[in-house]
């Protein structure tokens, strides 16, 4: 056989999979070790075959399925992501799937990821916990499609890796920033959650852990449930007021920051309340320059979305080192860009 220069030929997966043997079997075939038989060996042969008459590495785009369920903002800031990353990123084609959380079906979510995830080189997911997205990530597992969650993750799906900051510190970060900012005669802190996303729990597991341990003192009330649609949590928060006053500090752990920023605006206590929450959108950057948020806790979009693809390359070619956590930014009206 023949290739173009800087073909480096299918992984050992890749033939081990067409040929369907352990990839233990194709190596002692494609090193002529004794102990196969003569019919698996012809087996794997003919899969390395077919594998390098199909694809010359060098020349191949690597296709790439986004799945992003999130809020409005997150979407629009991860399809902007998309676009940086397919013109930065050489070989690299993601093609993204956005849909509003409060919009989707699970189900039908799930079934496209399974039919649009089986004919790409790898899959990015951002989604909630859900049996049938869980259901759909291991059918891609098992067909040998890497998977990575993408800033909110989904351990029991057995994906292949997890990029993003570490959530659990994030929240931990913004319990600190909380409990450094309030005076001690005001102790009372609101926490606003959306969809069971992973990170929302990671972070809100982190917020209170810190707030037990350094600041005793402070009491979380409750937990205002969103759907990340800013006219909803708007008014699921005026409620909350009403019925319990407003609190001394708001960590929103969701989308639809806007939302949280006009009921306290309704109220009157936008410089009064100290409100924390994630994703250095504009709409969040705004709401720091004006003062109704006092810190925005975020990362890289970009970077993470490079780092996902470029480990879908790797696993491609039987890499499977996961990425290292990115960096946790926070960012007030003197830092927001």
């Amino acid at each position: 056989m023949t290739h173009k220069p800087g073909w480096k030929g299918p992984s050992l997966k890749e033939i081990a999979r067409l040929a369907g043997v352990g990839t233990a079997t194709a190596d002692r075939v494609l090193n002529n070790r004794g102990g196969v038989r003569e019919k698996t060996r012809t087996q794997v042969l003919a899969a390395l075959e077919k594998l390098s008459q199909d694809t010359v590495r060098s020349d191949a785009i690597l296709d790439i399925r986004l799945f992003c369920e999130s809020g409005e903002t997150f979407n629009a800031m991860l399809e902007q992501a998309q676009t940086e990353v397919n013109r930065s990123l050489p070989g690299v084609r993601i093609h993204g799937t956005f849909v509003t959380t409060s919009l989707v079906d699970p189900m039908v979510l799930a079934r496209q990821m399974e039919q649009d995830g089986a004919v790409a080189d790898g899959v990015i997911v951002v989604a909630r916990e859900h049996p049938a997205i869980n259901r759909a990530i291991r059918k891609l597992c098992g067909a040998g499609i890497p998977v990575a969650c993408l800033t909110s993750d989904l351990p029991s799906s057995r994906r292949g890796t997890y990029v993003g900051n570490d959530q659990y510190a994030a929240g931990s970060v913004a319990a600190v920033l909380i409990g450094n900012g309030l005076p001690r005669e005001r102790n009372n802190i609101l926490i606003v959650v959306s969809a069971p996303f992973r990170s929302q729990q990671e972070r809100e597991m982190g917020c209170r852990r810190v707030l037990r341990a350094d600041f005793p003192h402070l009491k979380i009330e409750e937990r205002v449930i969103s759907n990340d649609d800013p006219e909803a949590t708007r008014d699921q928060l005026l409620k909350y007021f009403e019925t319990n006053g407003v609190p001394a500090a708001i960590y929103n752990v969701a989308g639809a920051n806007r939302g949280v920023a006009k009921a306290l605006e309704d109220v009157g206590k936008q410089h009064e309340t100290i409100f924390i929450g994630h994703e250095l959108s504009h709409h969040s950057r705004a709401l720091l320059e004006s003062g109704h948020m006092d810190y925005v806790i975020s990362h890289d979009f970009a970077a993470e979305l490079a780092s996902a693809a470029q480990w879908v390359r790797s696993a491609r070619d039987g890499v499977s080192a996961p990425p290292a956590h990115s960096q946790i930014l926070v960012h007030t009206r003197y830092n927001c860009g």
